[in-house]
């Protein structure tokens, strides 16, 4: 019995390390792979790169419901209008940060994409008429000065206007989404489950990027992409494109095997070394303001999210705040296998 407890241990504490591993590996992986893929592979087809996200995402998915690892779930006929304002706001969000990830150096985008938490408080201040700690507010002041200083410090092909724009364009797409609809995301995926929620997600989104990308011309510019026919650079790109179903999966089972404060810590460790290996890979130009500018721009998101992190507990602890939905199963069985609209 003491063995077998034993082993136990070693295999919960095994997959809790890996796990931690497995969450920073896909999600610093996901930022710096998508620059490659805009850098190296030469595909500067941003909102055609969503678009083959969700598409690739979107198959992986059908053989777990076609081998019954996960059940079949549509989203219902009442929570249609919110999960299609859902669908915008995400489609929009990932097209406008994809643009400005080409544009921008990974560690200007990283810092720039830090401010997130200032325009959520902001609106929500204004619009909800929610106040927060102290401590809250304090935090956001290295989330403003470290960021704009990353801004000046940013040189040549590292900065553009135009990048600039499309960033500020994606921070505030995702902070409406956090703001207004929260709730709202929490109740669709505890419909329909992560791994649903996730493919009728993709798939609506491509009704939103596909005319997006002919718009602004993409659909016609890829015709002379110098890689198109190279089966390398297009294992490259499928690649680059489930990493977005991956890091799902790997933030929940951290959660799982290790713990919200692991996960947590890995999100600032992720953010540092997201940074820091974009700028020695794509040879940007570093300056004493740019690294000041980041050092600053990781404390206050390492402090802002320490502080959300003890509020959360304070609130589990008081009973005021429900489970999340990365503490739910990745993937859920129902006794129907197939829920109707």
């Amino acid at each position: 019995l003491d063995s077998t407890m034993m082993m136990d241990a070693i295999v919960e504490n095994s997959m809790a390390i890996f796990s931690v591993a497995f969450l920073i590996t896909v999600a610093a992986g996901k930022t710096i792979l998508t620059k490659a893929a805009f850098k190296q592979v030469n595909f500067v087809y941003p909102v055609l790169l969503s678009g083959l996200s969700c598409i690739v995402t979107g198959l992986a998915i059908l053989p777990l419901w076609g081998t019954g690892i996960a059940s079949f779930s549509v989203p219902k006929k009442d929570k249609l209008l919110s999960f299609g304002v859902i669908t915008v706001m995400t489609a929009l969000g990932m097209g406008f940060q994809n643009l400005a990830l080409n544009l921008l150096s990974v560690a200007l985008q990283q810092a720039l994409r830090a401010t997130l938490p200032v325009f959520v408080v902001i609106f929500e201040r204004i619009v909800l008429g929610k106040a927060h700690s102290f401590w809250i507010y304090m935090a956001l002041i290295p989330l403003i000065a470290g960021p704009m200083l990353c801004v000046s410090g940013s040189k040549g092909g590292d900065i553009s206007t135009l990048g600039l724009i499309y960033m500020c364009c994606g921070v505030l797409m995702s902070a409406l989404k956090v703001v207004y609809l929260e709730k709202i995301v929490r109740a669709v995926r505890n419909d329909m489950g992560m791994v649903s929620f996730l493919f009728w997600l993709d798939l609506f989104m491509i009704p939103i990027l596909a005319p997006w990308a002919v718009a602004n011309g993409e659909v016609f510019d890829v015709a002379s992409w110098g890689n198109r026919g190279s089966a390398i650079a297009w294992t490259f790109l499928v690649m680059v494109s489930a990493m977005g179903g991956l890091r799902a999966y790997s933030i929940n089972l951290t959660v799982k095997y290790a713990s919200a404060l692991t996960k947590t810590a890995a999100d600032i460790v992720t953010q540092a070394l997201t940074i820091y290996v974009s700028l020695i890979i794509f040879h940007t130009t570093v300056t004493p303001l740019l690294h000041v500018g980041i050092a600053i721009t990781l404390a206050g998101f390492g402090f802002y999210t320490g502080v959300k992190y003890y509020e959360k507990q304070q609130k589990k602890k008081n009973g005021e705040l429900p489970k999340t939905i990365e503490e739910e199963p990745f993937i859920r069985k129902r006794e129907n296998t197939v829920e109707s609209i």
